[in-house]
């Protein structure tokens, strides 16, 4: 579906001249004269993205902005004006505006990449918000190169019994993977799931293969197993690398042979699930120190899926957050309908090292603490291992540091740390040269130095040098 993007600016020959550039982009393009017709025009139209001046005759554009988040929650704006300044820059941002520029816009590169970013986030809302938790649960959401050749593999393999051994890192969605592949398969039985590694060796054995009356000291009646309860369906060997050497060896003999015996029974049993088995470890490297046999390896690795962890699925992390604030407005009975562009970038800039299972713990938190309708970076006090997110950057790092604090202290500090490590970064590409730094930030030279003297940064604090 192409995006759509509404100007709104009451001087028609900037219209026109916006409309033919971005139109050439690829995009549906729809125009208002004034705020009044831009606001119809929301309530009216699926819009991804609203360019709005900021200075125009009746509604100016800052109150287009906050009327914008109730007609059209969806849509991305970003302020395009000709009378700029710091505090107007500062007031859009916090209305919600995704991005601001000053007439005439002098970074076209930059403004396209935001144009597009705004349009992908829309669009992911969109797609977040139509979702069901039925529908999600078996949807493997990315857009990356990475998860769109998971979704390709899983389809290639579902019509297969062949074993499936999936490798991942710890959160990574390896259960969800094998309840797609499941799904996928149109197998006629149930999904059986097994962590190996939680359950000691002497029960393991039974609860996979069962047990009859009288087996063993616990075995009260008759009891089925996990391959029983699995009969034509799928059965998932979860942490399959922590399985002992003695029931490697009975279970390299269940694939084998394609049946199994319960404890205390005189005969076998077909084995008639597909085997699915999952690890965070090399099982190679555990070949070669010993701790897995090299011919269970063979069995179940007939097909391979690695999972790539959530720092490899550039631009997921904002699908994903989208989707969990669906799921737990649900749950915990929030109406979070807007994550900010701060909060997005500050979530996106995290190497998650508990992946997608960190990601959704980290949402759910946030939107229990919601105050309203927004989910802002300075809900995001703590990830899954404790670490504060304002540690999560370097100092370099353009969305931090920050700490939680009274939510309009909070947004307040958080602009004044993002602005200051703006204007670094620029000098630094300019060698700290104000003009050089203006024309790589986009800006004009003067609005760059108010910008300076406002948030105190000195050329000389960044390179040694005066100031250009």
């Amino acid at each position: 579906m192409t995006a759509r993007v509404l100007i709104i600016d009451d001087d028609g020959l900037v219209r026109r001249a916006v409309r033919r550039s971005i139109s050439a982009l690829g995009y549906d393009v729809l125009e208002a004269y004034n705020g009044e017709e831009g606001l119809a025009q929301l309530a009216a139209h699926h819009v991804d993205v609203a360019l709005v001046d900021m200075w125009m005759p009746g509604i100016s554009g800052l109150e287009v902005l906050t009327r914008a988040r109730s007609v059209s929650p969806d849509t991305e704006c970003v302020v395009v004006t000709g009378h700029g300044d710091v505090e107007t820059a500062t007031r859009c941002l916090e209305a919600g505006a995704a991005d601001y520029f000053e007439k005439p816009i002098s970074d076209w590169p930059r403004f396209q990449q935001v144009l597009k970013r705004a349009a992908e986030f829309a669009t992911l809302r969109r797609e977040t918000q139509s979702l069901r938790d039925e529908g999600g649960e078996g949807l493997l959401l990315g857009h990356s190169a990475a998860m769109s050749d998971v979704r390709f593999k899983l389809k290639r393999m579902a019509g297969s019994s062949a074993p499936v051994l999936l490798h991942g890192e710890s959160g990574t969605g390896k259960e969800l993977v094998a309840r797609t592949l499941h799904k996928l398969s149109g197998r006629s039985g149930a999904f059986v799931g097994v962590n190996v590694g939680a359950l000691p060796e002497q029960l393991l054995e039974s609860e996979l293969f069962g047990a009859k009356q009288g087996a063993h000291s616990t075995a009260m009646t008759d009891r089925d197993g996990y391959f029983a309860q699995a009969d034509q369906g799928t059965l998932l060997l979860d942490e399959i690398g922590e399985m002992s050497p003695h029931m490697q060896v009975k279970l390299l003999r269940a694939l084998e042979s394609r049946e199994f015996q319960p404890l205390g029974a005189g005969r076998t049993q077909p084995l008639t699930a597909r085997v699915i088995a999952a690890t965070h470890r090399d099982l190679v490297a555990e070949v070669r120190a010993g701790r897995f046999r090299n011919d269970l390896l063979y069995r179940l690795h007939v097909l391979e899926l690695r999972l790539p962890p959530l720092r490899e699925r550039g631009g997921d992390v904002a699908l994903l957050t989208y989707r969990f604030v669906h799921e737990f407005n649900q749950v915990e009975a929030r109406n979070v309908q807007r994550v900010t562009p701060e909060a997005l970038r500050k979530l996106e800039a995290r190497p998650w090292p508990g992946n997608v299972r960190e990601l959704r713990n980290v949402i759910r938190r946030a939107v229990i603490l919601a105050p309203g309708e927004e989910l802002t970076d300075d809900l995001l006090t703590e990830v899954g291992d404790g670490t504060p997110l304002s540690q999560v950057g370097t100092a370099d790092d353009p969305f931090g540091p920050w700490v939680p604090l009274e939510y309009g202290k909070a947004k307040e500090e958080a602009m004044g740390a993002f602005t200051r490590a703006y204007l670094v970064h620029h000098l630094r590409v300019g060698d700290g040269v104000v003009a050089k730094a203006a024309r790589s930030a986009g800006m004009q030279r003067p609005n760059f130095r108010r910008l300076m003297t406002r948030y105190g940064v000195e050329a000389e604090d960044v390179t040694g040098k005066g100031l250009g």
